[in-house]
């Protein structure tokens, strides 16, 4: 069922027209003031919207274009006793359907709401096929066919065109990077910026500055107002890596921007209003930062609105295999190697018998490393890493471990690959592994601190 907003000061008039539209086919909802009307359109967008042209605060115009910033696909109808010649113009081209002279027709209001819908309806169906013949194998940097991999294709296309903000988990190196970038370009806001910031790589002392921006003399340093990212990101994505680094008092600041839409720089008095779509990434797991005090729960709550697991490496069967040839071909481009053909049959089994600790980044590494090493013309075992290449023989299964592992090694394989075989149900891999969900938290908590110490490159996610 469409929705139709009703935006007029006086509310008699707002009623009465909303009156002459009910149908079955719409839903209408009635507004005194712009201002109200624009935050319903940011949690609902309205598919027609029929609105005055002279009101407190902000004109018909006005009240359009800002409204269209929220939700581009909105048609508009303008009824109002005091628009001019000019004024009617200006609004036609801005793509209004009609303008209208209080008091309108019924015939010609239902006729022109009537015409409004089926605009908005093609202009909807229009981005549908436009999206449908992108395709999504066209999106930059999204490579796999694994099951587990389709599936988190099938989910990118359903919350893509959402305005709610995203959670992705994940390992560290699975790409939730990636999945970032094919949200936003799927997204009604592509044709915007899609700013990313790395929380765990700026200082807590400078990460306030960056998120929320400051003005001159804020601070020691401060010589010109800076905008953060929040600002630069207006219209667009804002994608914050590593959310789960974020301390306590920037948390708080966070929330608060998610919760009003609204930013305050340092050091100034008022706040700023922003239209900002958020993507958060994290390889902890922020349940158990909120039972153990780490992370605030209303917080989590407000970023947990639509939830993306990114599955591991090692979760996805033959993606091994086609991340591998695309990385390689990649690097030999970059280092000039065509003499390089690609990896040999053994080499390619080594590798999916590898349990891929580092993810797709490590994949990554590996490629680069091959391309520089190899002689050529085919990479095989002994081109490898050591621990890849004596990790299995070939055509062994995911558990096969090297000889050299470590007995915390083993445990955090075991752990792991047992929680990928129940799908992430840590109450079930617990009872399977026989021990207690408070041990087995504790071990994740572990490897997840570990995983940040080690992380080699924090600027970048594959």
């Amino acid at each position: 069922m469409a929705l139709v907003f009703v935006v007029d000061d006086d509310k008699v008039t707002g009623e009465g027209i909303a009156a002459v539209l009910a149908g079955e086919n719409h839903e209408l909802r009635v507004f005194t003031a712009p201002e109200d009307a624009l935050e319903a359109g940011r949690v609902t967008p309205p598919a027609v919207t029929i609105t005055d042209f002279a009101m407190p605060g902000m004109n018909g115009l006005e009240f359009l274009l800002a409204l269209r910033e929220i939700t581009p696909e909105t048609t508009f109808l303008v009824v109002s006793g005091q628009a001019s010649v000019e004024d009617a113009v200006s609004l036609m081209k801005h793509g209004v359907v009609d303008v209208m002279v209080k008091p309108p027709r019924a015939r010609l209001l239902r006729k022109a709401l009537a015409l409004a819908l089926s605009q908005h309806e093609l202009a909807a169906e229009n981005r549908r096929l436009r999206l449908a013949l992108r395709g999504r194998r066209d999106i930059k940097g999204v490579i796999g066919t694994s099951p587990a991999f389709e599936d988190v294709l099938r989910q990118v296309e359903k919350i893509a065109p959402s305005p709610s903000t995203v959670l992705l988990t994940g390992e560290t190196g699975t790409g939730k990077e990636v999945i970032a970038d094919a949200i936003h370009e799927l997204s009604p806001r592509a044709e915007r910026e899609l700013v990313k910031v790395h929380c765990a790589a700026i200082p807590e002392s400078l990460l306030e500055s960056e998120l929320f921006g400051h003005v001159r003399g804020a601070f020691t340093g401060a010589i010109r107002d800076k905008p953060g990212v929040f600002e630069k990101a207006h219209r667009g994505t804002l994608f914050l890596d590593e959310i789960g680094e974020v301390s306590p008092a920037v948390q708080v600041k966070l929330l608060r921007a998610l919760q009003s839409h609204e930013i305050q720089r340092l050091g100034e008095p008022q706040t700023r209003q922003v239209d900002v779509r958020v993507i958060a990434a994290t390889n902890r797991d922020l349940e158990v930062e909120v039972a153990e005090g780490r992370f605030r729960q209303d917080l989590f709550y407000r970023l947990n609105v639509l939830a993306l697991r990114i599955p591991s490496l090692r979760q996805r069967g033959d993606d091994v295999e086609l991340l591998a040839q695309h990385f390689l071909a990649r690097e030999k481009a970059r280092a000039r190697r065509e003499d390089l053909r690609g990896f040999d049959a053994e080499a390619l089994d080594r590798m999916r018998a590898w349990h891929w600790p580092g993810n797709v980044r490590e994949l990554e590494n590996l490629a680069s490393r091959v391309v520089a090493l190899a002689d050529g013309p085919e990479i095989g075992v002994a081109d490898l890493p050591e621990a890849i290449a004596g990790g299995a023989a070939p055509g062994t299964k995911l558990l096969t471990l090297p000889a050299e592992a470590t007995l915390e090694e083993a445990e955090r394989f075991l752990i792991l690959h047992t929680l990928d075989a129940v799908e992430q149900n840590k109450k079930a891999a617990a009872k399977r592994l026989g021990t207690s969900l408070a041990t087995l938290y504790r071990k994740l908590s572990h490897y997840q601190q570990s995983e940040n110490q080690d992380e080699p490159d924090p600027e970048r996610e594959t």
